[in-house]
């Protein structure tokens, strides 16, 4: 009995993540909001149940490899600015073959509905079909009207296989200068040169 009630507890938990993840502050993913520092975004990642990987200090994105998005499995990366700060998550599916284009199209429909929840509806969509799809990123949707961010979904083409991606990004912390690590010898020898 006790491990019904665990594993129901344990569903219940990840479909209330999975329902929130898009639903709340338009200036946060899942809870974790952004120019939170990378130290508390691993902390933050950890409490949601998931293993990050990239966790390194020369990497400037922490990764969810399998994140349920409501129906939809996908790759959750964290990106970090010069000062260590989180300011863009981007959310990707699986790269698949042209053979399964539909299910591309599939992705992209239910990752802009899942962003209308959050953002409104978007300012501009892309008709995009198979036929006109350019290596590289392929706009699908673009959100203008949310304050602060950059918001887009997209289909990527790269050597002949595709993936939908959706991005948010803090326009204010992305382009946030290096702070300056002030540390004693570094002081030391300015007052020496005058």
């Amino acid at each position: 009995m006790n491990r019904v009630v665990f594993l129901i507890s344990f569903l219940m938990f990840h479909v209330f993540v999975a329902a929130s993840t898009l639903t709340g502050d338009k200036n946060e993913f899942a809870g974790i909001p952004f120019g939170m520092d990378r130290e508390t975004v691993i902390e933050e990642i950890l409490k949601l149940g998931y293993e990050p990987y990239g966790m390194a200090e020369s990497s400037d994105r922490i990764v969810i490899p399998v994140f349920m998005m409501g129906e939809l499995p996908v790759q959750v990366d964290f990106l970090f600015n010069r000062n260590e700060k989180f300011y863009s998550f981007e959310i990707r599916t699986g790269r698949i073959e042209a053979a399964r284009m539909p299910k591309v199209f599939e992705a992209a429909s239910y990752m802009g509905e899942q962003f209308n929840l959050k953002y409104g509806a978007p300012g501009k969509s892309n008709p995009l079909q198979e036929a006109n799809l350019r290596e590289g990123l392929n706009l699908y949707e673009e959100w203008f009207s949310v304050r602060l961010l950059n918001v887009f979904t997209a289909i990527v083409s790269k050597d002949g296989r595709f993936y939908t991606i959706g991005s948010v990004t803090h326009r204010v912390l992305s382009g946030e200068k290096a702070q300056k690590q002030k540390s004693s010898a570094a002081t030391s020898v300015k007052k020496a040169a005058f």
